[in-house]
């Protein structure tokens, strides 16, 4: 038994009907009804999100210290709170699970107490995810490739904390291509749109990010994105290629890449809308076989049936 408790924490989760498995955190313990200071979150967490799950409490505050008592180590709950996220995603069978109280001693926490509901239901064999209302990170599309001059990048599909770097390559973008991209000069980007472009359901959206390193650092430099119509089976793309980078071959490689998770998910078409003084882009739609329609409007249409 621990000699000292400097602070108590709760961690569980349950099913709910509607939005599948939910996360909680917050003060744990005896205190725990009393007070009440919890949030919630849908896995799957990484340490960002995890991060941002702690913040939205009262006890977060406390440990960072709290009346001579020494700091929790936040890294080690930020471990903790992602690796208690995997195990949620991994098996659909919990129905209820939780650490009350997960002590924290002397800066590092331990598990005093547990337990566990299975949902008997669940035991059968179901396609992996579907007890999850956000789908994990798709690891399976992460590859690396070179671009037609020989510099390697790796594609992979966007993650929350690319926030960043994302923020640095669309500020640092000519108008031209600004306005290729979002067809008006956007010199400010909301920090809520950046949110929303890389807090994604990989189940419903995609996007894949060419990310370069140089040197120790990294760089985004070209994105490529699929919005995807359930109930009318179609799809919409964007594409933005970095000024350094464009005529390299990433802008096609992109555009191929959504072709095939439109096509790995059964929709019927892929559609975009290009400035028709776009030349490039709709060079590569055309080689890829889109229907391209122009319009008086100086935007032409891309359609490119899949069935």
């Amino acid at each position: 038994m621990l000699e000292k408790i400097d602070y108590e924490i709760i961690l569980g989760a349950k099913k709910d009907k509607d939005f599948g498995p939910v996360i909680l955190f917050g003060m744990g313990g005896t205190a725990a009804e009393m007070f009440r200071d919890f949030s919630i979150g849908l896995p799957p967490l990484n340490q960002t999100l995890a991060r941002r799950l702690m913040e939205e409490t009262i006890i977060y505050k406390m440990l960072q210290g709290y009346r001579r008592r020494p700091p929790a180590d936040i890294k080690q709950l930020e471990q903790i709170i992602v690796s208690f996220s995997n195990l949620i995603v991994d098996f659909p069978e919990i129905d209820e699970i939780d650490i009350n109280p997960l002590a924290v001693s002397e800066g590092k926490a331990y598990a005093l107490d547990a337990r566990i509901i299975i949902d008997r239901g669940a035991l059968d064999h179901l396609p992996p995810y579907t007890h999850m209302v956000i789908s994990p990170y798709p690891t399976r599309y992460v590859m690396p490739w070179r671009m037609t001059d020989g510099t390697e990048v790796l594609l992979r599909p966007i993650r929350p904390e690319d926030e960043p770097l994302e923020y640095e390559m669309l500020s640092t973008l000519s108008d031209e291509t600004l306005r290729g991209r979002f067809f008006q000069v956007i010199k400010n980007i909301p920090h809520e749109l950046l949110i929303r472009f890389c807090n994604i359901d990989y189940d419903r959206e995609m996007a894949f990010v060419a990310e370069l390193r140089e040197a120790e650092k990294k760089r985004i430099i070209g994105i490529g994105r699929l919005i995807i119509d359930p109930d009318f089976r179609s799809s919409e793309f964007a594409i933005v290629i970095h000024d350094e980078f464009q005529g390299k071959g990433l802008g096609y490689k992109l555009v191929d890449m959504l072709i095939g998770i439109a096509q790995e998910k059964g929709l019927k078409e892929v559609t975009g809308s290009v400035l028709t003084e776009n030349s490039r882009m709709l060079q590569i739609c055309a080689e890829l076989g889109f229907k391209i329609t122009h319009s008086r409007d100086g935007v032409s249409r891309c359609v490119l049936a899949l069935m």
